[in-house]
């Protein structure tokens, strides 16, 4: 019986890696501290995260990273101590032209944009969850519950539009978001 179980951890450890070229999964619970740090630079496209918790705490964390570029990745911290977060996302698009251009002309048929998701705080206790998609749009979603201080800036631009966005919240909180650019 041991010896089914051992080749069905097997195949799925293999079909997982086939589903996404790279993965890191984390799952932290801890009575003590613990810190977790990732980040996914590529062509056009940027992940950073920095999370910490304290006291009694349960992290969980994965990233995959897929071959046609995109990023996906999902954060649960809860801890009944302090919680620090700091997770950034941008995504870059449309400035891929002909070589020979002017340095100051832009290709006609590509329209540059870039955009940017940033979340950072700190709370006393309570639970940040979030899921970040670079496919190739920026997405994010997040919820936060507890007490302290969370502050999000969000940005999108090309050469027509701009669309910024800033929530800061602080005290006992409960806040849900949910920012799709591009896509």
């Amino acid at each position: 019986m041991n010896r089914i179980y051992a080749l069905t951890g097997i195949f799925c450890l293999l079909v997982t890696g086939f589903a996404a070229q790279d993965s890191i999964s984390s799952s932290i619970v801890c009575d003590g501290a613990s810190w977790v740090s990732s980040s996914v630079i590529s062509q056009g496209q940027t992940y950073a995260a920095h999370l910490f918790t304290t006291d009694i705490a349960a992290l969980f964390r994965n990233l995959e990273v897929k071959d046609n570029g995109e990023v996906r990745t999902s954060t649960n911290a809860r801890s009944s101590g302090p919680i620090g977060m700091d997770e950034y996302t941008t995504q870059n698009s449309g400035i891929a032209g002909e070589q020979n251009l002017c340095v100051f002309s832009l290709p006609e048929s590509n329209t540059p944009s870039d955009s940017k998701i940033w979340y950072t705080g700190l709370m006393k206790s309570g639970q940040y969850v979030s899921t970040r998609d670079l496919i190739p749009g920026n997405d994010a979603v997040t919820m936060v519950n507890g007490s302290g201080i969370i502050l999000v800036r969000a940005e999108s631009r090309d050469l027509n539009r701009t669309i910024t966005h800033d929530s800061d919240a602080i005290g006992n909180l409960n806040l849900t978001e949910g920012i799709r650019f591009g896509g």
